[in-house]
């Protein structure tokens, strides 16, 4: 007899066997009991959930010979029947394979025949979204108003590919992803029932790796099962998935942090010649920096919200400050997101971690400290520490010169300002060293452009504006904006309290250059028409009428 997968051998059988779905599995008992069933459902969700199991619990249950009943018996003969695959009532439909016109339309023809057996004919049509068009106009009129004998179950893992005439003719479920918590109860039941030897951490590993999915975690236990010697340790695991132990991931961290860069380039090379593929590692170091982000913010209560949770990753979390493990992180993220594009995902990989490398050699910005001393006689037992707030930079005495500001806004071109606002969101850093920087340039406002390619930036925030008037921070920032706009500009950065200012202190200084007619004679005056004011500039101040007011408004007399 050939060997039935644990996935199969334990598919849930009544809704109390179905974990992680009580809010679907109570809506159906209530409505079994009462004798209430619709005749269309829409089950969604991602795979392994149950949605096939409960349309299967469904069908034994409007079947079942004690009907109406909250739970199928499993002993009756229509139970029995469909437990065995063999009901002629029960059809279960694969999409993928019958999504034609045809298919739909024999179903048509054939579900105003009475059920052989059973009351209820019920119609399980699996992965949905895959019929074509004609396929769903086709079952459009059946879905709406089958005979009363007939239920129809959809399921999907994609519903926003299914027209919304389908949905609004049935009662959707959303199946939502199993927690590693369920999934660990339900792996423990089925190794003490099948008196499988695994360790602790095994289980618990496959449950990480089944990313909610039940049947994905019985069919990782299978493969397990059958890859270990006798007993299945946390070590086969990673094997099989290909993932990395939380020893391993504590090492890697702390080599980081010493700054051991080389260390760190061959651990990670060790793992790629053991099979381990570059995004799953980059996967699992974002996700235990996570954790030892986590374990320095909040205390693990039940064990499912952090998984790296061992002694060594405490200490550890101890070890880094919030500012480096948010950093470290983001390159991770960053690279990741590379990684997805690129043939050559290793490079990556390299290249995040010799970023963060460089970004511990750099010398941190450290609180202010000062020791003071016991006054007592009793011995000395802790050292107080105060911390002595920074005092605030003041942006307009440091940064801020008036002259290129006016500069600027003598010189500026509407159409420079609209080629560079146009194009702003398109700023993308290719290089990983840049990437700091595309997000300090895509944090500020575009006020001004000048003909001479000066930018004004203004922000909302000091901190984030004077990091670009670091020699580094700003040299690099030019460099992005050479690439994107294939020039080289200047920046000006401000923050935006001080740009308004700024701005209303010269179109002051223009408004005073302005004169009335009755003042002066003015030859070839030019006439600027605000709401129901005239002015009258002398011609050398034709250009900076038309900054002030624009040249729509501004007519030669």
């Amino acid at each position: 007899m050939s060997y039935k997968t644990l996935y199969r051998m334990y598919r849930p059988n009544t809704f109390a066997e179905v974990f992680g779905q009580h809010h679907i599995t109570k809506t159906f008992q209530n409505a079994l009991k009462n004798d209430k069933i619709s005749h269309a459902y829409l089950f969604t969700g991602p795979r392994g959930t149950g949605k096939t199991s409960v349309a299967k619990i469904i069908a034994k249950a409007v079947n079942c010979e004690k009907a109406p009943t909250d739970e199928p018996c499993n002993e009756c003969p229509s139970c029995l029947s469909i437990n065995s695959g063999f009901d002629n009532d029960i059809y279960e439909i694969d999409a993928a394979s019958n999504n034609g016109v045809d298919e739909i339309r024999e179903i048509r023809d054939k579900v105003k025949y009475a059920p052989t057996v059973g009351r209820y004919k019920v119609y399980i049509i699996d992965e949905v979204h895959m019929l074509s068009t004609g396929a769903f106009n086709a079952l459009l009129k059946t879905l709406e108003e089958p005979p009363a004998h007939v239920i129809f179950i959809l399921a999907t893992t994609e519903p926003h590919k299914i027209p919304a005439t389908i949905i609004s003719r049935c009662q959707r479920f959303d199946f939502k992803s199993i927690s590693t918590k369920d999934i660990i109860e339900r792996i423990k039941f089925i190794v003490k029932e099948e008196n499988i030897q695994i360790e602790e951490k095994a289980i618990v590993t496959i449950a990480k790796n089944a990313h909610g999915g039940m049947r994905d975690a019985l069919s990782l236990l299978d493969q397990a099962i059958s890859y270990s010697d006798g007993i299945v340790t946390e070590k086969n695991v990673h094997e099989i998935t290909g993932t990395i132990s939380e020893e391993m991931l504590v090492d890697l961290a702390q080599e980081l942090l010493n700054g051991n860069t080389q260390n760190v380039i061959e651990k990670i090379d060790k793992f790629i010649a053991m099979g381990k593929e570059p995004l799953r590692i980059l996967e699992d170091m974002i996700f235990y920096f996570r954790d030892v982000f986590l374990l320095k913010k909040i205390e693990q209560t039940d064990g499912e919200l952090i998984t790296n949770n061992s002694e060594e990753t405490k200490k550890l979390s101890e070890t880094f400050t919030e500012t480096e493990l948010m950093e470290i992180i983001r390159i991770l993220n960053n690279a990741q997101y590379e990684m997805r594009k690129s043939n050559l995902p290793r490079v990556f990989i390299e290249l995040a971690v010799f970023e963060i490398s460089n970004y511990f050699k750099k010398p941190q910005p450290k609180d202010q400290r000062v020791v003071l001393e016991q006054d007592t006689i009793e011995s000395k037992v802790e050292e107080v520490v105060e911390i002595k707030p920074t005092p605030a930079v003041d942006m307009e005495k440091k940064y801020i010169d008036v002259a290129i500001i006016e500069d600027v806004l003598y010189n500026a071109s509407k159409e420079k300002k609209l080629t560079i606002v146009m194009g702003w969101q398109s700023i993308k850093a290719i290089d990983l060293n840049l990437v700091n920087v595309e997000q300090i340039l895509l944090d500020g406002t575009v006020e001004a452009v000048s003909t001479d390619n000066k930018i004004i930036l203004s922000y909302e925030y000091d901190t984030i504006c004077a990091s670009l008037y670091d020699k580094d921070t700003y040299d690099k920032a030019v460099k992005l904006l050479e690439q994107t706009f294939h020039e080289r500009y200047e920046i000006v950065a401000l923050p935006k309290r001080l740009w308004q200012e700024k701005r209303e202190e010269y179109v002051n200084q223009l408004r005073n250059k302005i004169r009335r007619p009755k003042l002066s004679p003015i030859t070839e005056p030019i006439i600027v028409k605000r709401q129901t004011d005239k002015y009258e500039f002398e011609p050398e101040f034709v250009k900076e009428a038309i900054q002030l007011f624009g040249e729509d408004i501004v007519k030669i007399k």
